[in-house]
């Protein structure tokens, strides 16, 4: 089933995405947020654009869901202190993934609201006009639930009625107080639920407030399960439900719980009961309960909701709850209205500086015999229509028309000048000309401006497009691939079963990587075998990069890693924490780490659950090769080593020998060869000794000729030193065979 998730990140979605990606569900995310794409895990794809965006009629064509989750009341993407602006944008966004989705013909649209719609008064809806007229006064944060709750409140209107108009399946799911543990103080919880801000209150204020008689928390895993039965329902009557918990405590008994939590961390502090029981206005009419027609099991009830949110306050006062509650000063927002003034005054201010250098040339220049015909204010008034339009020419014209009057009544009487008609055909001059050019520069820029914006919207316009292409062309290889895989599935199977059905673990293992290396297209692949509880040892690795960890590791010190090995889960380095592999799998053996597989230098866009699962695969297959070659040896442990020593006869030990050097052969492995003289020929006595001296990962043979032989695996001439030592301080003769054949 395809899921097509719409929000940006937070515990709700990351939730939501957890639980469907366990029932198997390709996710794909679609979100406005770019920083939420590194985030979110468990996704086979992701899309970065504004809900409103033309492009999410291609998103919705590309992905062609089979459910479509509109996250809405949870959705982080909303900043509901932008006012009516964000109210805006909300049903805009909704509405065209609407449009999108019904335009597809199939599949279930889910929007997600919230019971913040019915805890809005009369008067505080009222209030919000006010709030609106002026940004600056804070109204916009004061009333900032109440405009998300009008948004909400029109978004279940819109898909209640494309339902009703167009008979496609979609529904709203009205949820009650979600609750769960908060991560940071940005999480939507401390916004919503009633808990949340009873504690907040009481740790800022010393005082909470009662709202309503009830409180009725739903728990958000609670929630994921019945979202994942309502994903699978096959059709419902009705166009929204509410979905909660009916196991209620009263809002007194909640304040109680939170008042002996608050005196148990501060004596000083005293609960004030303010109540204030508010009436639905919004939505007052009986939404039916989900309940009825899908199953809905609560596992935390509104005590244990309410236990969980106390405790996780104690634990992080300070982490929820800002105590300095810094406001603005008056002289800030003093500044901040200054600036604004003074950016509207300065071409004002500008104007009237030019004026005083023309004016004073018009005077001199008026009488000249050489630049009387010259009219600098004309000049001044055009200057100022082609920078900065008609309105600083109308200023410009009024400033140059008062320095003429002012000129001319020096010389003649103001009496004169009026009568004058010559005055009034040189204003008017002026004025038109003026409020001309203005015009036409006011004309050009806009027409420049629209441009500029088509030609702006146009490229962004085209930049979605071929990001949309861009991940259809990835999505289509990938596809593709699994396709020719599918198409070609016995032969696969056939050939990774024949390549792991070897007689030893060490040749599976060899054998094993270049497997892995070629299902998985990746060319840096490492094999470690758990030697203990902490450490492990290289089997076979196919590039030096696979081998920049070391011959052996203390695995448990790699902390995220270690832990999804433990659980039984694909590792993936989403951080790309240095020195860890891309990805990783263990091969356990009775629920104990046997083996790890490495993967470095994989494709970021490759780090996919397509991929995930193949290497699941595949580790599952390289452990029941493992299993069965073991049992194997186990069943010829008495056929393989000479009797009464742990010396592997000729023929077991050539075996093995071969493994070790094809491996090496094709950069799998090193190994070294010790040749240890027995004058005796005594290889009882000679096992006792070496035995001691040697690794678990390394091996003792003969070859017939009354020598012992030492297989050191993955040890290079330079790093048998050690091995050297021991046998020189034993008394042994010995010669390292450098040339290794068959």
């Amino acid at each position: 089933m395809k899921t097509l998730v719409i929000g940006g990140y937070n515990k709700v979605t990351a939730s939501i995405i957890q639980k469907l990606s366990k029932e198997g569900c390709d996710i794909y995310v679609l979100t406005s947020s770019k920083e939420d794409k590194s985030r979110f895990q468990n996704v086979y794809e992701h899309y970065i654009f504004a809900y409103d965006s033309d492009c999410i009629k291609e998103v919705f064509e590309s992905v062609n869901p089979d459910v479509t989750i509109f996250t809405g009341a949870f959705d982080s993407n909303y900043d509901w202190n932008g006012g009516y602006t964000e109210v805006v944008n909300f049903g805009n966004g909704l509405f065209n993934c609407l449009n999108a989705f019904q335009f597809l013909g199939h599949g279930r649209f889910i929007n997600l609201s919230s019971s913040e719609v019915k805890q809005v008064t009369r008067t505080e809806y009222q209030e919000i006009t006010s709030a609106r007229r002026d940004s600056y006064s804070g109204g916009y944060e004061k009333y900032a639930d109440i405009y998300k709750a009008v948004a909400l409140k029109n978004g279940e209107s819109s898909c209640s009625n494309m339902r009703q108009n167009t008979n496609a399946d979609i529904i709203t799911l009205r949820v009650d107080n979600m609750c769960y543990e908060p991560e940071n103080p940005q999480d939507y919880v401390l916004k919503s639920d009633m808990c949340a801000r009873m504690l907040i209150e009481a740790y800022t204020d010393k005082q909470t407030t009662i709202t309503g008689k009830y409180y009725s928390p739903i728990y958000i895993n609670d929630f994921v399960e019945a979202l994942y039965n309502i994903i699978n329902k096959t059709a419902f009557r009705e166009s929204i439900y509410r979905l909660g918990c009916d196991v209620k405590i009263t809002q007194d008994e909640l304040s109680e719980m939170v008042s002996d939590q608050i005196d148990s961390i501060d004596d000083n502090v005293l609960i004030a009961k303010n109540y204030e029981i508010k009436e639905d206005f919004l939505y007052n009419t009986k939404v039916p309960d989900v309940s009825d027609e899908v199953n809905v099991v609560i596992f935390k009830d509104a005590s244990q909701c309410a236990k969980l949110m106390i405790d996780e306050f104690k634990n992080d006062i300070d982490k929820f709850v800002d105590r300095s509650k810094k406001k603005s000063s008056a002289g800030g927002k003093f500044l901040a209205s200054c600036k604004r003034l003074f950016k509207v005054a300065l071409p004002f201010i500008e104007n009237m500086i030019v004026f005083i250098p023309f004016f004073m040339i018009n005077n001199r220049v008026t009488g000249s015999a050489y630049f009387a015909k010259l009219d600098p204010y004309l000049i001044y008034v055009e200057i100022f229509a082609i920078i900065y339009g008609q309105q600083q020419a109308a200023f410009s014209s009024l400033l140059a028309i008062a320095g003429y009057i002012f000129r001319q009544t020096c010389s003649r009487s103001g009496f004169d000048v009026m009568l004058d008609y010559n005055t009034y055909v040189w204003m008017a001059q002026l004025v038109i000309l003026g409020l001309s050019v203005g015009y036409l520069r006011d004309k050009i820029r806009t027409i420049k401006d629209d441009r500029k914006d088509e030609s702006i919207y146009l490229a962004s316009r085209l930049k979605d497009i071929e990001d949309i292409n861009m991940i259809n062309a990835k999505l289509k290889d990938e596809l593709q691939t699994q396709v020719i895989n599918q198409t070609d599935s016995l032969g696969k199977i056939f050939e990774i079963t024949a390549t792991l059905d070897q007689d030893a673990p060490e040749e599976v293992f060899f054998h094993a990587a270049e497997v892995i290396s070629d299902l998985m297209d990746c060319k840096d692949v490492a094999i470690y075998n758990v030697s203990n509880r902490n450490f492990a040892r290289l089997m076979s690795a196919t590039s030096p990069k696979a081998r920049s960890l070391g011959n052996s590791i203390e695995y448990t010190k790699y902390t995220d890693m270690y832990e999804a090995l433990v659980k039984g889960e694909v590792y993936i380095n989403r951080k790309l924490t240095k020195n860890y592999p891309l990805m990783a799998v263990a091969i356990t053996e009775n629920e104990e780490l046997n083996s790890i597989i490495m993967l470095w230098n994989i494709a970021w866009e490759r780090m996919n659950m397509a991929q995930t699962n193949r290497l699941r695969v595949i580790s599952f297959m390289i452990q029941n090769a493992v299993l069965r070659s073991d049992r194997y040896i186990e069943m010829l442990e008495n056929e393989r080593y000479i009797e009464g020593t742990k010396i592997l006869d000729a023929d077991a030990f050539k075996t093995l020998l071969d493994a070790f050097i094809n491996a090496r052969n094709k950069g799998l492995a090193y190994c070294t060869l010790i040749r240890i003289v027995l004058p005796d020929k005594d290889l009882v006595k000679a096992s006792e000794k070496l035995s001691k001296m040697v690794r678990t990962s390394d091996y003792i043979g003969s070859n017939n000729d009354g020598n012992a032989y030492l297989l050191l695996a993955n040890t290079n001439t330079t790093d048998a030193s050690y091995v050297e030592k021991r046998l020189s301080d034993a008394g042994f003769d010995y010669q390292i065979i450098d040339r290794l054949e068959r």
